[in-house]
């Protein structure tokens, strides 16, 4: 959703990069479903999961985010950290509607942390990760993203790098 939003904006890589990691940075905080296991593997005990996930889902990353985006964007500053805002505010969005965990829990967002903890959003009629709203907006979002690859010739591995992009294209263009 990021990478498709991206492409609203007239900008070169960089910002849509930009943009497109602004959308996906609170799950920075889930690092520690990869750490943790490394962790125990080498012996020591570690549930940085369950001490950091959804700690930057708030107000204070977003606006951290926001300002680096518009530090770091070359061209379209303004744009780019209003549509690093937006979809940020997306991300919580989305995740307030369609991400309870398979034990039925519904995490609340503590929208205004660090500045204060009197705002804790949630929704009671969040539905899990894998319910079938969020397969048809996948679908949805992969149809979006087909037709931007064929009309705009960029592809979401632009953001990794021109290699990887170029390649998607060599393989991209055999089944045209």
């Amino acid at each position: 959703m990021s990478w498709l939003s991206s492409n609203l904006i007239k900008g070169r890589v960089r910002e849509r990069r930009i943009i497109t990691i602004s959308g996906i940075a609170p799950d920075i905080d889930g690092v520690g479903l990869l750490i943790d296991p490394i962790l125990r593997m080498a012996g020591h005990s570690s549930n940085l999961w369950g001490e950091w996930h959804h700690s930057l889902h708030n107000l204070g990353f977003c606006l951290f985010v926001t300002c680096i985006a518009y530090i770091t964007a070359s061209i379209n500053k303004f744009k780019v950290a209003c549509m690093a805002f937006l979809l940020f505010h997306l991300h919580l969005v989305c995740d307030l509607i369609g991400s309870k965990g398979p034990d039925g829990y519904q995490w609340p967002l503590s929208y205004l942390s660090p500045f204060s903890e009197v705002v804790t959003l949630s929704w009671k009629y969040q539905w899990e990760l894998n319910a079938w709203p969020n397969i048809v907006i996948a679908l949805v979002l992969y149809l979006g993203m087909f037709r931007c690859i064929k009309y705009k010739k960029r592809s979401p591995f632009e953001i990794m790098s021109k290699k990887a992009d170029d390649a998607f294209f060599r393989i991209f263009d055999r089944f045209k």
